[in-house]
């Protein structure tokens, strides 16, 4: 059975839903701010980053009988009454990026109407799956009436004391701030090393430099094999990513970035470190352990649809 019979009746159909135009962005921006429903992807981009890409769909307000003759006389611009940007970076894996629904009233059916119109276009660009990380409880209410699967979750870890594990010996070993000539290389080394949904692209990697506080690559006898990216948080430091090829893990060369981050945080006064992880992460949390990080048990829910 088709999802759109799945999802909603004939009578919950709505019609007009579109791309997304430049002549949008001021009512994009308007409804973000004005909106009951907001969800934003924890990510390095903005919204109107994405203007112009096929997965960023708008509702425009639909005009009633009373004042449709003044919409026409009286044209102020694009009214939005409800968004959904949903993108690959890279393929073959999509988030949802941003959701902003202005009213209460039929929210439900005007996401589950965004969604089925994305769908397609997501499929055509040869995405096989879309996540949705909810910051917010409400979308976690319905997104499983519509297929979406809980995949994994996201617990935050903290590190407040000063004490860090000794320094390991690693033959052929540096450590360098990341080159533009860099992306490609780690943009490959993401995608070894997690799931699609995980990988970071090169053009998200050098979005991520200019708002990173330290972003470090590790090279191993001149070959690059891991990094280490960090942004500023409210009460300090915060360890965006980790990553050593697979092939690599067990050497130390993830202790040695993480105490080079560690130096760099002290420098600068930032004593209290934070990360996310997967709960099933075993390898990074004991890393992470003997640093001295400890699990808040605030997790975050991962939700997963197969689109393929």
């Amino acid at each position: 059975m088709e999802l759109a019979n799945l999802w909603l009746p004939d009578q919950a159909r709505i019609e007009g839903i579109r791309q997304a135009k430049k002549s949008d962005a001021e009512a994009v921006l308007h409804l973000l701010k004005t909106a009951v429903y907001t969800h934003l992807h924890v990510d390095w981009y903005l919204p109107g980053d994405w203007i112009g890409s096929p997965g960023f769909l708008v509702l425009p307000k639909q005009a009633t009988k009373q004042n449709s003759l003044a919409a026409k006389l009286f044209q102020t611009g694009s009214d939005i009454d409800a968004c959904l940007i949903a993108t690959p970076d890279p393929l073959p894996a999509a988030w949802v990026r941003t959701v902003a629904i202005h009213k209460a009233t039929n929210a439900k059916e005007t996401l589950a109407n965004l969604l089925l119109n994305v769908l397609p276009v997501l499929r055509q660009q040869g995405v096989t799956q879309l996540a949705w990380l909810p910051v917010e409880t409400w979308p976690s209410e319905w997104l499983p009436e519509w297929g979406f699967c809980r995949g994994s979750e996201i617990e935050t870890y903290i590190k407040e004391d000063r004490e860090l594990p000794a320094l390991p010996n690693v033959p052929g070993l540096t450590i360098r701030q990341v080159q533009s000539t860099d992306y490609d290389a780690l943009a490959a080394l993401e995608a070894v090393s997690f799931a699609p949904i995980w990988r970071q692209s090169a053009r998200a990697l050098a979005v991520a430099r200019s708002q990173s506080l330290s972003f470090d690559v590790a090279l191993l006898d001149g070959d690059v094999v891991g990094y280490q990216l960090s942004a500023r948080a409210e009460a300090g430091a915060h360890l965006v990513r980790l990553t050593v090829h697979p092939k690599k893990q067990g050497l130390g060369i993830g202790t040695a970035l993480l105490r080079h981050a560690f130096t760099y945080y002290y420098r600068r006064g930032l004593y209290t470190v934070s990360l996310n992880t997967q709960i099933e992460n075993g390898n990074s949390q004991k890393l992470y352990q003997r640093f001295g990080f400890e699990p808040t048990q605030q997790r975050l829910p991962i939700w997963v649809l197969d689109i393929a």
